[in-house]
Parts: C-alpha cells; structure tokens; sequence
C-alpha cells in the first residue's frame, strides 16, 4: 500500500534529481570605486546618526536645537560637508582610515563647532539647558561619533581589501623581481597617494595584501584595458643578473604601453644616503611617462585636423592628377599595416611606387626599398624624391591614427640589414608613447633612406626620443616648416 502512495511521486522525484544542483557561490560584490564611496557615505550617515543619540544616553540630554529627528538630521548633514571639504571621500582615504585619522578629527570638530553656532544662535529664550550643558553634550557627541566613525571606517576598509574593492582604474601595480613584505607595500602605497592595488612578482607567492597579477600577458592586458595606469618598479641591491634582466626584458615590452613607469628604490642601501631618517629613505623616480599631457593633446589633435584639411583642399588637383597618373598601371594606393600610438596598428595610406607584387602568403619581416631597388617605378620614382607618396596619409591624420608631426610609423619587424628595428634598439617601443606622424625630426634632420647598419637606426630613434622628450606645440611648427625645405632638398630620399 505504500508503494501505491507513493508512486505518483515517483515521477517528479526523478525529475528533480535530474536537474543539476547550482552550488552556492560565495558572496563576492563587484564594487568600483565610486560605488564603495557610496557605501562608505552610507556608513558614515549612520554612525554620524548614532553619536550624537549615544551622547544624550550617557552625558547628557540634548539641547533643544539639536534633539529631535530633524536637528539630528541638520547635525549629520553638517558633519558628511566637513568630512567631504576634508577630502575623506577619495580612495585614497577610503581604503587607508588610520592614515587621515588627523583630517577626520578636524573634520569632527569643524562640524561640532558650526553645530555650537547654530545652538547659540537659534537656541529659545529662556534656553531650556545652559549652555555648558550644550557644550559638554557636544563634547560627547564628538567623541562617540570619532571613535564609532574611525571603528567603521576601519572595518569598512578592511571589506575593501578583502573583495577587491576600491581600486581605481588606472591603479599602480607593484613589479619586483623578489616578494616583497606588507610593510614595504604599505610605505609604497603612501607615496603613489593610495593607488596601489596590485603586484606582478617572479618570485614566491606574495604576502603583500595586493593582488596578485598571474604573467605578464595578464598585465599588459590590464594596461592595454586602462585597468593599471602606473608601474612601480622596485629593485634591490640583493638582485641578480637574472632578475634584473627579467625586469629590463619586462620594461622593455611594456615601452610602448599607455603606462607611466616610475623606479623604487632604498636610498640608503643602494647609493649609502646615510642622512635620511629610517623610514623615509624609499624613492620613486619616473622613467617613462606619457609625454603630451591631456591638453596639449587637445592643441595637437586642433593643429592636425585643422591643417591636414586645409592641405587636402590646396593639394586636392595633385592628388587627382596623381591618382588618374597611377590608375593607369594598377591601383592607386599602397596599404601596410604599421604600429601606431600604444602599439596598435593601423592601416597606413600611400601612393603606389612599386610594380605590383603578388600578396603575401605569410606574415614576416618586411625589407625596406633600397637605392635602385627593381621594383621602383619611374613614376614612383619621383614620387619618392619629393615624397608626394606619403600624401595619402593626411586622411590618416583625419582619422586619428597619425599626426603631422610625429615619429614615422614602421611596419611591425621591418629589417635592416640582417636585423629588425625591435633588434636594433632595447627600448625602440618608446616611440610609440606618442602618435606616428606625416613628417618629423628625423626626417628634417635627413635621416632617412636605408638603415642597414644598427648605428643608423639609433641615430633615427634617438631623434624620435628627443621630439617627443622636448614635444610642444612651437616644435610642431618648427618641424612643418622645415619639412618644405627638407623635402625640395630630398637629402637621402630613395
């Protein structure tokens, strides 16, 4: 009889088992920075709620302009204003309270005192509390809120670290070829003004706090993604060859990442600073930074569309008489993929000057024309002395992806010789910290045409190294007018 109760469940049973069982993940929140402030706002509202109550409890009764759910609301509103004019609602002091317990406290004491005025102001005739009652249940007030605000903070702070949150986009990453402790990690974090949130170690496992990045295709990914903007580079004096290799081969990949790069070192144990205090010997030296600041890139990107429009419109007959000149043996334009600003590639417009030449089957190192060279055109010939070819690029200057006044951009592994340009030079991704352009200080200099000996190709990147180190506005100028003279003259010119 029981198996014929229970046999209409029988069915249902097997269907529950059937499906699969979810487990149930813990509880992870997904916070970005601006929505921890919010939380932490929260907080603080509440425990600047709950001081002022606990001070009535314990001490003393509230004066009458500051009992009752709107004063309250008057007095916590008054404190969140001091403790935003304090800036405690950045991350910076979000993620490390005990640091800016100092701006807190005067933070806490602006308001009570702007709460005493108030009192004193608007309190009734006769007051129903004398005055000292209202300064000692202020006193209260301050110190149960300080004590219960400093408590949340700390707690909240600690939430923080443990899921991830709090670390803003463009944070500073930790690179160090040996583990380094927490104590280091905290100093560093003070001077990259609370932005370290990550660590890239080839060592043990850290014990650091930050998070760990696995390899450094992990971290380059980040930086590409905007989600690491600096790198702090610690070296020691207890470092090998090896790892400072390591280090040198990282730099090196990263030169031409949207990065800023900054050294840290121990002044006293690696050049003997033996009068700094213990404690305040750590330095941080910038190496690579990105060269055009956001508004001079505004006056830049103004300078290019303005003026490669305006040459479009004045040389728009010659580039129509050159075109119908090309259509008539083959396409009219040439297109290469070349590596732009941060190490993208883009397509780069040029005139055709070769005959044209079965496509590639793979990709490989791509030979520079040398003087001579077969495959040149009569036609390309002469487009090539006056460099009427590169004109095409100045829709690329449109687009956004060249400039006028930049390094020439290369094709990925372009040889020289029996090597690449990457070969030549260590550091040669530097050069795309800044975008590549229709002409520059290589180019009015005459370096150009073949590079089949490494001295050459230093020579052309240490021009390219010294425009974007000395970049302003007045240089841009300078170099497009010396651009006409260069190329009647085509020194060098293939």
């Amino acid at each position: 009889m029981s198996q014929t109760i229970l046999e209409p469940l029988a069915e249902p049973v097997r269907r529950m088992a059937a499906i699969p069982v979810k487990r149930a993940h813990r509880f992870r929140p997904h916070l970005g920075p601006s929505s921890g402030i919010a939380f932490l706002l929260v907080t603080d509202a509440a425990t600047v709620l709950i001081g002022p109550r606990l001070a009535t409890r314990v001490l003393a009764p509230a004066p009458t302009m500051a009992a009752g759910p709107f004063n309250e609301l008057v007095f916590g509103g008054l404190t969140l204003l001091a403790l935003f004019a304090a800036g405690l609602y950045a991350v910076g002091p979000a993620r490390a309270p005990l640091v800016h317990i100092g701006a807190m406290l005067r933070a806490l004491v602006a308001a009570d005192v702007l709460a005493l005025l108030r009192i004193a102001l608007l309190r009734p005739v006769p007051a129903i509390l004398p005055l000292d009652r209202s300064i000692a249940w202020a006193v209260g007030a301050f110190t149960f809120t300080a004590v219960l605000m400093l408590g949340e903070r700390a707690m909240v702070a600690a939430f923080w670290r443990r899921h991830g949150i709090g670390i803003p986009r463009g944070a500073s990453a930790l690179v160090a070829a040996t583990p380094c402790d927490r104590m280091l990690c905290t100093r560093l974090d003070r001077m990259t003004d609370h932005r370290l949130g990550y660590v890239f170690c080839w060592g043990l496992a850290p014990t650091s706090g930050l998070r760990t990045i696995a390899d450094a295709a992990t971290l380059e990914a980040m930086i590409r993604s905007g989600q690491i903007g600096d790198l702090v580079v610690f070296v020691q004096r207890g470092d090998g060859p090896e790892a400072r290799s390591k280090i040198d081969a990282l730099l090196a990949r990263l030169a031409d990442q949207p990065v800023r790069i900054r050294l840290a070192f121990d002044a006293v144990a690696e050049i003997g600073a033996c009068d700094l205090a213990t404690g305040r010997s750590l330095r941080l030296v910038t190496v690579l930074d990105r060269p055009i600041r956001p508004f001079g890139a505004v006056a830049k990107r103004s300078m290019d569309v303005g003026g490669a429009a305006l040459l479009i419109i004045l040389l728009g007959p010659l580039l129509a008489l050159i075109a119908l000149a090309l259509r008539m043996t083959g396409p009219v334009l040439f297109r290469q993929r070349r590596i732009g600003l941060d190490g993208a590639p883009f397509t780069v417009f040029k005139f055709r000057t070769m005959r044209p030449q079965p496509p590639r089957q793979a990709a490989g190192p791509v030979s520079q024309a040398q003087p001579g060279d077969r495959r040149i055109t009569r036609l390309g010939a002469i487009l090539r002395r006056l460099s009427l070819d590169e004109l095409p690029q100045l829709f690329n200057v449109l687009r956004g992806e060249m400039s006028l006044v930049g390094p020439r951009p290369h094709a990925p592994h372009t040889t020289a010789g029996d090597f690449t340009f990457e070969q030549a030079i260590a550091f040669y991704g530097v050069r795309h910290r800044v975008k590549p352009g229709l002409t520059g200080l290589a180019q009015v200099r005459g370096l150009r045409g073949p590079t089949d000996r490494r001295d050459l190709v230093a020579a052309r990147v240490a021009a390219d190294l010294d425009y974007i180190e000395r970049w302003s506005p007045w240089l841009d100028l300078a170099i497009l007018l010396r651009t006409i003279p260069a190329v009647l003259i085509g020194r060098n010119a293939i």
